[in-house]
């Protein structure tokens, strides 16, 4: 979902030239939902495995009638003596069924019940069958609604739904569990003639017999689907198809997009929609295999501020290019692989958010993913205190909450990017993630496993900062240039007291007038000095040039003339060979005595030791191939020089 998409006009407008449209601002709801999961703990005891829908529908309000059948299969160890499950209380229940037995439903509240005929033993499946109607509190709204009508601005009803987080009972009898997700689904939808259907899956036909006067679109998906990204939208729709062909390969995945059939549609934004194909073709190159290719992608077009990452039918109403590949990704990042907990959010909104980045860099130029990075970079710091890992789950504005979940989110994504010995790895692991927890769920525990196995290093350290913890690093820069000798001093502070110290690797840029050098150093003290050689005369140094990590500069770099003064450590003595090397590396020129460590660029410490006068051997055998520091500390002058494994 990419809900909070008033932030990102400035940067449309930077890019593109255009000024900010206010039909692009969203409205944020600010609606409470008091639970974080399952409404009762009683729908905990039973596992949903197929569902079928047969709705009726029309474009022209978000009244709903019909029925829903679930089977499920009991997993309570001590047997089930009733189902258990949540509807709005704007709808009625006509009538209920247990496997064809009539039943009666009770219920306080969106709770309802039903006591069962006889208890059913742990394993037992057993269906459902729940008949209802009634006028749901969708209304006009946006996001949150469960099920909105609108009328464009050219006068075409629209009614669509969005159920994401907590409000599929708002037009359908449902278990609202992010971690019970769903084998199958068969979604029939019945319609005025002339409107059409679009949902989750295969189009398996389109029945304007069976109702006489109407049309029933019967949609079916076989991958396995959690209960928020099932979805309908409604409309006078004209379908458009095209393929997307895979790049070496044979395979072929259809698109299948269904736009507002009126003259008031801007052409423009349908050339947005026909570059998917290319998207998707990139992104699967990254990611792996789009992984529901064997079924379709789409998008219907509706009047969302915004777009809701619908299973293989993206809902959506903002036609940018880097909007469309947000909620592509989610196909991979939130459907595909979905979070396990609420609290995990960020690994769907970080890693879709992230992707934007990619497909500008791709699309457009490094430039323009440079702008969005330092565009969500000042979204993160106007929070001091911002925590990516969400705790309060109770609310759809703390799940998700821009600053935190959508740019932190993307931000530590790019940082672990940054701090990968490779980018190949980086995407190596990305697709290992993807693999691992194909069709089912992960936590973040799960992608640091991921990321800690395909590093080689433990990653404890940037997780409990960068995602349990709250806030960022702040500096002060101080630099000094004696020679060929560059002095450099960096004094953190947090932003947020719960977090008092960051550990971080950190771009510095010198620069001498229009000539520039980069070194990439390594934060993890209050207050650090750097040594470097570099012969231009300087001007300036700044941190942090390409925005690859969240931190933030304290006024401008300050030029001491006293730094570096009487130090004996320089790099111009030190040399450490061979640099790369496939075995163990050499120390020399380095006094004896002084502080040596080998880490990980994410800061983790390999091994470490005193230097010798002459020569020092720094072991790297069985070191996995890419960069290290070497951390030199004499008397507390600190030197990280880069060193290559292959």
């Amino acid at each position: 979902m990419n809900k909070l998409f008033s932030s990102l006009v400035l940067l449309v407008a930077l890019l593109t030239g255009i000024s900010a449209s206010a039909e692009f601002n969203r409205h944020r709801s600010h609606k409470p939902v008091n639970k974080t999961t399952t409404a009762d703990p009683a729908e905990n005891n039973y596992d949903v495995h197929y569902l079928k829908f047969n709705l009726h529908v029309t474009d022209t309000s978000v009244y709903v009638a019909g029925d829903v059948a679930t089977t499920a299969m009991v997993v309570s160890p001590t047997g089930m003596g009733s189902y258990v499950f949540e509807l709005d209380t704007t709808l009625t229940i006509d009538s209920a069924k247990i496997d064809g037995t009539p039943v009666s439903v009770t219920g306080t509240g969106v709770v309802r019940t039903i006591s069962l005929p006889v208890m059913l033993a742990t394993g037992t499946s057993f269906t459902s069958h729940i008949y209802y109607h009634g006028m749901p509190p969708g209304g006009s709204g946006s996001f949150f609604n469960g099920i909105t009508h609108m009328v464009t601005s050219g006068g075409t009803n629209v009614v669509f739904t969005v159920s994401d987080p907590y409000v599929a009972m708002n037009w359908w009898p449902a278990k609202q569990n992010v971690d019970d997700k769903i084998d199958s689904v068969d979604m029939l939808v019945t319609v005025p003639p002339g409107v059409v259907d679009g949902s989750n899956g295969v189009l398996l036909g389109v029945d304007s017999t069976t109702n006489p006067g109407s049309w029933t679109y019967h949609w079916h998906t076989n991958y396995k689907i959690d209960y928020y990204l099932i979805s309908i939208a409604v409309a006078r729709y004209a379908e458009y198809k095209s393929y997307c062909h895979f790049s070496g390969s044979t395979d072929s995945v259809l698109i299948q997009n269904f736009f507002l059939d009126t003259a008031t549609f801007n052409p423009l934004y349908k050339s947005n929609f026909d570059s998917i194909g290319l998207f998707l073709d990139y992104f699967s190159s990254l990611y792996g295999r789009y992984p529901f290719w064997q079924e379709k992608y789409g998008v219907c077009y509706t009047t969302l501020p915004g777009g809701m990452e619908h299973q293989t039918m993206t809902t959506i109403g903002v036609p940018n290019t880097y909007i469309i590949a947000h909620e592509m990704c989610h196909q991979w990042f939130g459907d595909h692989v979905t979070y396990r907990t609420w609290g995990d959010v960020w690994l769907s909104e970080g890693f879709a958010t992230f992707s934007e980045q990619l497909f500008l860099d791709h699309f457009w130029s490094p430039a323009a993913a440079r702008t969005h990075r330092q565009q969500y970079l000042a979204n993160v710091l106007s929070r001091p205190c911002g925590r990516l890992y969400v705790n309060d789950t109770t609310t759809s504005d703390s799940l998700f909450y821009e600053p935190t979940v959508y740019a932190k989110g993307q931000a530590v994504v790019t940082m672990l990017r940054y701090i990968a010995p490779s980018d190949s790895v980086f995407f190596a692991a990305l697709r290992t993630y993807q693999q691992n927890f194909a069709f089912g769920l992960a936590s973040t525990a799960d992608l640091q496993s991921v990321f800690e196995a395909a590093y080689g290093v433990p990653l404890d350290t940037f997780f409990n900062e960068w995602v349990y913890g709250s806030g960022y690093p702040t500096y002060k820069v101080y630099w000094n240039q004696s020679g060929s000798n560059v002095y450099l001093r960096l004094v953190q502070t947090a932003s947020c007291t719960s977090t008092p110290l960051f550990s971080t690797p950190l771009e510095l840029q010198l620069q001498a007038g229009s000539v520039d050098t980069t070194f990439r150093i390594y934060n993890y003290s209050d207050t650090q000095n750097y040594t470097f050689t570099w012969s231009q005369p300087m001007t300036n140094a700044v941190l942090n040039p390409d925005i690859l990590t969240i931190c933030k500069t304290v006024g401008l770099p300050q030029h001491d003339p006293t730094l570096g003064i009487g130090s004996t450590l320089t790099p111009l003595k030190l040399q450490v060979v061979p640099n790369p090397t496939p075995n163990n590396w050499e120390l020399l020129n380095a006094p004896g005595g002084m502080d040596i460590e080998l880490c990980a660029l994410d800061g983790q410490l390999l091994w470490s030791g005193k230097s010798h006068a002459g020569t020092t051997v720094i072991p790297a055998a069985g070191l996995a191939a890419g960069n290290y520091l070497l951390r030199l500390n004499d008397n507390g002058q600190l030197t990280d020089i880069k060193v290559t494994h292959w």
